[in-house]
């Protein structure tokens, strides 16, 4: 693999990722078989259809965990304990509709298997009227019964028939004044972001830790600690203070006053007196920046401003000369974003730390928001892998119309911007370790959701990620009384254009179909550049369509030896026009390596990997793989054109 901006003194010549499997089509018909229930509908519960005629389960190694724990090994990726790669194409299950009992929990898991899926993940098992009780109940300290044996039974059934399993453990939880948490009922489900930093909070996601993996499974007599199936663990799912930045403007009590009583002794360790912070801060908008009323003695400077539009500082302890305009100087902005991501490293070191004095093994992440670089990159440098979602057409509030939502129903074949699934999702990739994709999705009612599966499988391959998983599978009726196998936005088990091909897709990423890219480009973030804010996503990412993208921190001494060698190991993105300057430049170096893309590529709307097996065509809606052992065409077809595909 090359690194893409590296300019070598002298050309070399570099071997690829890895080899592509010579398989033959033939793959599918060796690795699979044609099952009679498969075929007989009258044997298949119409909620459970098969993803396709041909049984993927002897795919699986089953039980699951007979290699070993998952690891992360030196090379970035997963690995089973025996050496062995370690890759998953999934799906979710989540909260309410894992509540089954144990014969259609049996049914739903060798449905999966029979689609060659080896992954799991039991998501949202802390929702309400779940693992934690009714919603009415006085407390969430107790597992309620019936679920967790439910729980046990799907661990138990994905293990034995070579299904991985993944869990999180703070998701939706509701906090309650029975669990002595203080104004409870002030906190949003998930204690968002209430739980990153409150001791107490802190301690009851440890005592739940503890409860749930440490507790033997009756069925398969391991605890999930031991066992090796359990292949992943987030410590909290799509929680931290910047991704919903809107929440430090509306803290409660006493966490109000304990948040700002910790930022202003972080200044105190940064900046000998008030004056030397007045200095550092400067001046905005021709006003000091630290406003009259502000001292990191008296602990009365405000934190920065993180939503998109001014909102006064409230509560009692609010300076009184204090100006929305100055909490949002760039100096300000800088000092409190890396305060909050030194929050956030700090608790998951400290979460991550716990669960592996548990006896935990399996690697371990937070999910933050993988488009904000001081957010994902605090839980890169602290956990294991780095995971998040993308969704190309998700239902969005109407502001018109409170209540009201709508889906824009855009094509993604159209997209080859930065919030694309490549440059998106690629943004994950921080200092070479897995990635993740734990939720993906372009649902119904998106009427271009059909080429959404091939758009997943092409750059999932081409990145070289380590999972993805569909969101989600629906196994019973909704909480509204509808039917299971009514298709709704997440509803994946009624949508044939998506789960009709998620088995056949699935052997292809598991069996390597696709070859990952032969370039790697990385882009490199100084502390200048880390703390900025907004700091997402950039042009520069636009270069996951064709070759892999990786993230990292460097130093100042590293920016200045670089500058001072003239040498050009990293870029770092500038969230301006030069960023497409410099996309069209490293296009132009892959077309002078004999790659087939360029500037002038990339104008017409076309991109293509570097390996020469994915074509995507914007102007036209169309993706293309060429492989030795695929062929695969997706998108809007002109009427009578031929499409070529090869041999």
């Amino acid at each position: 693999m090359k690194d893409l901006v590296r300019r070598p003194r002298a050309a070399r010549g570099l071997p690829l990722l890895c080899g592509l499997l010579a398989l033959g089509f033939g793959l599918f018909s060796r690795a699979a078989r044609v099952s009679a229930d498969s075929l007989r509908q009258t044997e298949t519960p119409p909620a459970l259809p098969a993803s396709s005629t041909l049984d993927f389960s002897a795919t699986l190694d089953a039980p699951a965990g007979r290699h070993g724990f998952v690891t992360v090994g030196d090379d970035g990726r997963f690995h089973f304990a025996d050496g062995g790669r370690a890759r998953f194409w999934g799906v979710n299950v989540s909260s309410t509709r894992l509540n089954l009992p144990p014969d259609q929990i049996e049914r739903v898991v060798a449905n999966f298997a029979r689609a060659g899926l080896n992954l799991v993940r039991l998501e949202a098992i802390d929702n309400r009227n779940c693992l934690l009780g009714s919603v009415d109940a006085p407390d969430s300290l107790h597992f309620d019964a019936r679920y967790l044996d439910r729980l046990d039974h799907w661990m138990d059934a994905l293990r034995r028939h070579g299904l991985y399993y993944y869990l999180d453990l703070l998701d939706f939880r509701t906090f309650k004044s029975g669990d002595g948490v203080l104004n409870a009922e002030k906190l949003d489900r998930g204690a968002r972001p209430y739980a990153l930093f409150d001791r107490y909070l802190i301690q009851l996601q440890k005592d739940y830790a503890a409860r749930l993996l440490t507790r033997r499974n009756p069925y398969s007599g391991l605890r999930p600690v031991d066992d090796p199936a359990l292949a992943l663990v987030e410590i909290c799912n799509e929680h931290g203070f910047f991704l919903y930045p809107d929440k430090l403007e509306a803290l409660g009590e006493p966490y109000r006053t304990d948040l700002r009583a910790r930022w202003n002794a972080w200044l105190r360790d940064r900046y000998p007196t008030r004056d030397a912070l007045a200095l550092a801060w400067g001046q905005a908008n021709g006003q000091p920046v630290l406003n009259p009323g502000e001292d990191p003695s008296q602990i009365t400077v405000a934190l920065p401003t993180l939503t998109r539009t001014s909102v006064p500082v409230v509560g009692a302890n609010a300076p009184v000369d204090s100006a929305p305009d100055q909490r949002r100087a760039p100096a300000r902005l800088r000092d409190g974003v890396q305060f909050l991501s030194e929050m956030q490293r700090a608790y998951f070191r400290e979460m991550r730390a716990y669960l592996r004095g548990l006896g935990l093994k399996t690697p371990i992440t937070g999910v933050v928001s993988n488009d904000m670089v001081p957010d994902i990159s605090s839980v890169a440098q602290e956990c294991d892998f780095t995971s998040e979602n993308w969704y190309a057409d998700g239902a969005t509030d109407d502001p018109r119309a409170p209540g009201a939502r709508y889906y824009a129903n855009r094509d993604p074949l159209r997209d080859d911007g930065a919030g694309g699934f490549a440059p998106f999702t690629a943004a994950l990739r921080w200092n070479n370790q897995p990635v993740v994709i734990r939720e993906w999705a372009n649902p119904w009612p998106n009427r271009w959701r059909a080429a959404s599966i091939p758009e997943a499988l092409a750059y999932a391959a081409l990145q070289d990620y380590d999972a993805i998983l569909l969101f989600g599978y629906q196994t019973n009726r909704a909480p509204n009384g509808a039917e299971a196998d009514a298709l709704n936005d997440f509803a994946f088990q009624s949508d044939p254009t998506v789960w009709g091909l998620t088995a056949l897709a699935g052997r292809a990423f598991l069996s390597g179909a696709i070859r990952p890219a032969a370039h790697t480009l990385t882009l490199a973030y100084p502390p200048a550049r880390q703390f900025q804010w907004p700091n997402g996503v950039s042009d520069l990412h636009r270069m996951a369509w064709s070759v892999r993208l990786n993230s990292r921190l460097v130093t100042d001494a590293e920016v200045a030896r670089q500058a001072k060698e003239k040498s050009q190991d990293w870029l770092t993105p500038t969230n301006g026009p030069q960023d497409v300057r410099r996309v069209r430049a490293l296009l132009d170096d892959l077309a002078r390596e004999g790659v087939g893309m360029s500037s002038r590529s990339m104008a017409a709307g076309v991109w293509r990997s570097d390996t020469g097996e994915i074509a995507r065509y914007t102007r036209d809606e169309r993706l293309e793989i060429q492989t030795p052992t695929l062929r695969l065409i997706a998108g809007q077809f002109a009427p009578g054109r031929v499409y070529a595909l090869g041999g």
